[in-house]
């Protein structure tokens, strides 16, 4: 079966619909996929409608909520949640505070970089992320476009990241308040691609005791020889070993397409069944 527990679309910073998902992921054989936008269920409902006509497709509400590192105070890391209900109140409250945080934080980020001398505009980074809560990458495009940078991922070296010069703060919730506010809207919680934080491999030993149940192994940029000593990680914290592409649709020379990656059968199942023993307690 192919299985890919990580991807994006225009509600966050992806640029498919989820319609227009749904039916790529249809296409490509695809037989599981978690919808998990950035701190965003709003795209799952129209995600759920359109995996209706495909009935050999299952799509399984999720989000990845950007945190706090427990000991590097400029660390983020990315929590995702799975087999959420999409429509918890709390749940839904504070993501749309993130979001709405995502506008404030994103105007002020414009500003920098006009003050910089990017001759950018605020306008132009809200036509690029449509319906979706502004974030950093749709501000790389505006720089994409306006030919200060070749692509996306150049922006986060020294202009968006987090000591770049335009760089903005975001609201903070730590690892620990991500994971207790997935239970609460019924899910479980998986730490994604660990890799990409500093010093991970002192954090894995942490994240059970703060109501974690694995993290992404099965990733898409993570190579066999990365996977192979992952997954000894994995067994020895007795975390489950997710994963999936990370698909945004960017369209970039390399980019790992829906179905590429992800966990086996086993995984996501016993993923469902700790997410329904949780609801249960």
């Amino acid at each position: 079966m192919k299985i890919d527990l990580h991807m994006h679309t225009r509600y966050s910073d992806g640029k498919l619909t989820p319609t227009e998902l749904v039916r790529l992921l249809h296409d490509r054989g695809v037989d599981i996929a978690a919808v998990s936008d950035h701190d965003s269920t709003e795209g799952i409902t129209e995600a759920l409608a359109a995996a209706e006509a495909y009935p050999d497709l299952r799509i399984v509400p999720a989000v990845e909520i950007s945190a706090d590192h427990p000991t590097d105070p400029k660390g983020d890391v990315h929590v995702l949640g799975y087999f959420l209900d999409h429509h918890n109140a709390e749940l839904g409250t504070t993501l749309a505070s993130f979001r709405d945080n995502r506008l404030y934080r994103g105007q002020k980020m414009v500003e920098r970089l006009i003050e910089l001398g990017y001759k950018i505009t605020w306008e132009h980074v809200l036509e690029i992320a449509g319906e979706a809560g502004i974030g950093r990458p749709h501000i790389a495009q505006a720089l994409v476009d306006g030919g200060y940078i070749a692509q996306i991922k150049d922006a986060f070296d020294g202009i968006l990241n987090d000591d770049g010069v335009a760089f903005v703060d975001r609201p903070h919730i730590s690892m620990a308040e991500s994971a207790a506010l997935i239970r609460a809207a019924g899910g479980v919680t998986v730490l994604a691609h660990p890799v990409f934080i500093p010093d991970y491999e002192s954090l894995l030993p942490q994240i059970g005791d703060m109501g974690f149940v694995g993290f992404e192994v099965h990733y898409g940029n993570f190579d066999t020889g990365l996977r192979s000593s992952l997954l000894k990680l994995a067994d020895k914290y007795h975390m489950l070993p997710c994963g999936g592409s990370d698909y945004h649709a960017m369209g970039h020379e390399g980019e790992h397409l829906p179905g590429t990656a992800g966990p086996p059968l086993e995984v996501f199942e016993e993923l469902e069944r700790l997410a329904i023993a949780g609801r249960a307690s």
